[in-house]
């Protein structure tokens, strides 16, 4: 931007302020929000609390009222004969008829008792007053019968409630009966109204009203105080109590509901008598109001409490935003390289306190970065022919890289078309630099590399273009050139290369290189054609030697070893994923006692069509490929998984070259060894003598530490090297395998049986035992028995073939190839 002011930022759609504002309401409003139903939750569990001691006591206090009017009744009941003095002659039944037509209305008035009943001695019941009183049940006259020296007591609800009570009477010293009094209910619920403050209705019991038959529709109260208001909101309590389809209300459990704004609590008290409930109605409306205004006045709090948090937010956020604004208003000024001119305009405190703020902090942060900026974009424009420079040369040599090699190659090959010429190109390899980082280090390769660039610059000046494409590998593009020319130029490249010399401590270092050669366009204008081409051109010069050139054909047969490659690379992926591999196991005899309990795990591949594969087809290119990794630990997996179904085998897997550097290797074992619970001690690994000696110090450390979890160790082909008994030393085996060589011909051969017996006494004189390879028939066992070699393997102990679970697999294996080191299929006869 070239503009003298700033580009100003578009308006936000939601400023810093506001997000603010909102989170801090959401909070605050949450915070609230739990703080009022908290309270609310502490107000209603305090108000159900004080709700049940008041149903409680009200329910002791109806119970107490009603015991008390019984035993007025029972003092009534003695006092009923001696209302009129006894006339001479006079029998019970007319004295007490006498007594109740003179006294009867002040019972009533008085005491309110409406019915007096007379039950003979003989069980007759006369009704003594009023004439219309309604009968006795017979219950209560059953009753009294039974237990005829005490009261008898009955809470009736017919067409009205009656309290009933049946008293023994003496007349004359004798037992005459009992007499009855019936009195209502009603004054006793009224009672209750007065000093409860609650209403009351009697109604049928759930229970009687199902052992009778009847719903709750027949459902009616029998009494109630102010039925005139009352006896709707008991009718809503007697559904929710009675509902046939919900569960029982608890005992003295309570209902509450709302009517005409006024918020009542109804509880049934169960067995006042037999088949008899009480509801009891209390106004809860005051109570309601207190826990409502208790946490409207909450919610007031807390409402007045945001608005005073969202003002202070606001009040102390409008200073520190309006800057924040205007530093967002300059920020651009950077984009446009206008360094002094922001940190001119920079919105600093004019109020300077003696502390700071984020705020200020910010500004000064963006006067700092625009200074830094300054002298970044000075040294940007210093550095980008540089970078520039590098994007198309290497850092080391100072040659063309690969991307800027090939741009190069790119024009050259499209020259050579437009003009109808040819070119050629050149693929230089280094043979055994390796072996120079590896001796003297990495700074040395460095060094060695620079020179080799220097003489390949000077041999190929004028006549072509050179590039280092990566680690020790230089390519050369030569215009206008035959293959004569470029045959020439890749010998004396060569001598230039082995005329470079270094010196480290007492190493001397010489390297020379393998080249390949294409020609464009004859062999192709693709470039990545023939880089490819070049390289494997390259490989056929190695193949033949060191120092060597090679001028690609189409009809190398390098080609086919490397689609072949790649199509058996393809092959091993595939059966991986289709489970298409197989362990077979051979057996392992103990010769002096003739019993076979070891075995060596085997790998075997079948091809799509169900054909065994042997793995000397597969194995090397799983090696070059790396896939190695990946059958090493299936092996180590199916075979330990098959140890745990076969507890009393003892198993060996072989391991790879590849396995040694496989840091996975250790915790794998491990864990499957705790997974499928086998014993360690159960499980030998074989590794090679090559593969021990070409890694010796990760070998032996590896072989340590798998030792320490309890597993075993065997050194297979022993005697096929060089240095067998050195490293035999070195090694922490338990087992020495003899190579087959030296036992095929034991029968007859004098010097194999010196060979085999001084392996024998040397590794038994070490603490390890032998096992003895390619076993072919009896008479080599008994040599070796001879001998006193302790395990013996082969075709005669054994061929190698699938567990007995598996053999429904076509055609288990009948022929094996040679022994070898690979993982898991060393083929022993």
């Amino acid at each position: 931007m070239s503009s003298d002011e700033p580009t100003s930022l578009s308006t936000p759609n939601l400023s810093l302020r506001w997000k603010a504002l909102i989170g801090l309401t959401i909070v605050l409003v949450g915070v609230n929000a739990s703080l009022a139903a908290f309270a609310y939750r502490q107000l209603v569990d305090q108000f159900e609390s004080q709700q049940v001691l008041v149903r409680d006591r009200q329910a002791k206090q109806l119970r107490a009222l009603l015991d008390d009017r019984y035993q007025q009744m029972s003092r009534l009941a003695n006092v009923v004969p001696l209302l009129v003095p006894e006339r001479e002659g006079e029998d019970l039944d007319r004295h007490l008829r006498r007594a109740l037509d003179t006294n009867g209305v002040m019972l009533d008035l008085e005491w309110d008792i409406r019915s007096v009943h007379w039950i003979r001695v003989d069980g007759q019941v006369q009704l003594l007053w009023p004439t219309q009183a309604v009968p006795l049940p017979s219950a209560l006259v059953a009753e009294a019968e039974q237990i005829a020296d005490d009261t008898a007591r009955l809470l009736v609800c017919e067409e009205e409630c009656r309290q009933l009570l049946a008293a023994p009477l003496l007349w004359h010293g004798s037992a005459s009966g009992a007499l009855v009094l019936g009195r209502s209910v009603a004054d006793a619920l009224l009672a209750f109204n007065t000093l409860t403050g609650a209403e009351v209705a009697i109604s049928p019991s759930a229970h009687w009203l199902e052992s009778v038959g009847a719903g709750s529709q027949t459902t009616s109260f029998k009494a109630i105080t102010h039925p005139e208001y009352t006896r709707s909101l008991f009718d809503r309590a007697v559904n929710w109590s009675q509902d046939p389809i919900g569960p029982r209300p608890s005992p003295l459990a309570a209902m509450q509901f709302a009517s005409d704004r006024e918020w009542y609590e109804v509880f049934r008290l169960p067995g006042i008598a037999a088949g008899i409930d009480a509801l009891i109605l209390n106004n809860v409306t005051s109570q309601r109001k207190a826990i409502a205004s208790a946490i409207a006045k909450s919610i007031l709090i807390g409402i007045v409490g945001l608005a005073l948090s969202e003002g202070l937010v606001l009040l102390i956020m409008r200073r520190p935003l309006s800057r924040l604004r205007r530093l967002a208003t300059l920020l651009p000024l950077l984009a446009e390289q206008r360094f002094s001119e922001l940190r001119a305009r920079l919105p600093r405190n004019v109020r300077r306190l003696p502390f700071e703020d984020e705020m200020d902090l910010i500004v000064d942060t963006v006067d700092s970065l625009s200074t830094r900026m300054e002298t970044m974009e000075r040294d940007r424009e210093e550095a980008r022919g540089e970078l520039i420079w590098l994007a198309d040369h290497d850092s080391l040599t100072g040659l063309l890289n690969r991307r800027g090699f090939n741009q190069k190659l790119v024009h050259a090959v499209e020259e050579a078309a437009a003009r109808g010429r040819q070119g050629a190109l050149l693929f230089v390899d280094l043979d055994q630099f390796k072996d120079v980082n590896d001796i003297s280090g990495h700074p040395m390769g460095d060094t060695l590399l620079e020179r080799i660039a220097e003489q390949l610059a000077e041999g190929t000046s004028g006549k072509g273009i050179l590039g280092r494409l990566g680690g020790d590998e230089f390519a050369i593009i030569l215009p206008d050139s035959d293959p004569e020319r470029a045959i020439t130029l890749a010998a004396q490249l060569q001598d230039r290369i082995q005329q470079v010399i270094l010196h480290s401590r007492s190493w001397r270092h010489q390297v020379s290189a393998s080249i390949g050669i294409v020609l464009y366009p004859e062999h192709g204008t693709e470039v990545q054609q023939l880089m490819a081409d070049a390289d494997l051109a390259m490989y056929q010069a190695k193949e033949k030697g060191r120092g060597r050139w090679h001028l690609f054909s189409p009809e190398d047969q390098g080609r086919e070893r490397a689609n072949a490659r790649v199509i058996w690379a393809e092959r091993i992926a595939e059966a991986l994923n289709e489970d298409r591999y197989e362990l077979h196991f051979q057996p392992i005899m103990e010769l002096a006692t003739g019993k076979v309990w070891r075995a060596e795990a085997l790998l075997r591949m079948r091809d799509p069509h169900g054909e065994l594969v042997l793995p000397f087809s597969f194995i090397p290119i799983a090696e070059e490929t790396g896939q190695i990794q990946a059958l090493d630990h299936w092996v180590l997996a199916h075979a330990v998984a098959l140890m745990e179904h076969h507890r009393s085998l003892c198993l060996s897997v072989n391991l790879s070259a590849n396995a040694l550097q496989d840091p996975s290797l250790l915790p794998d074992i491990e864990r499957l060894l705790k997974h499928h619970r086998v014993r360690p001690s159960d499980l030998t690994f074989e590794i090679t003598e090559t593969v021990a000696i070409n890694s010796l110090r990760n070998a032996t450390r590896l072989m340590r530490e798998i030792q320490a979890i309890g597993c075993r160790f065997a050194l297979d082909d022993f005697g096929s090297g060089f240095a067998s008994y050195a490293y035999l030393r070195q090694l922490p085996v338990d087992d020495v395998k003899i190579d087959g060589a030296f036992i095929r011909d034991i029968a007859f051969s004098r010097e194999d049986q010196i060979f085999v017996r001084a392996v024998t006494e040397m590794a038994h004189g070490m603490g390890k035992r032998v096992v003895a390879e390619f076993v072919e028939n009896e008479e080599i066992v008994e040599v070796l028995r001879d001998i006193g070699v302790d395990f013996a393997q082969g075709y005669h102990i054994g061929r190698p073939a699938m567990p007995a679970a598996d053999r429904s697999r076509p055609d288990s294996e009948s022929v094996d190839a040679a022994s070898g080191p690979a993982s898991g299929i060393a083929n022993s006869r």
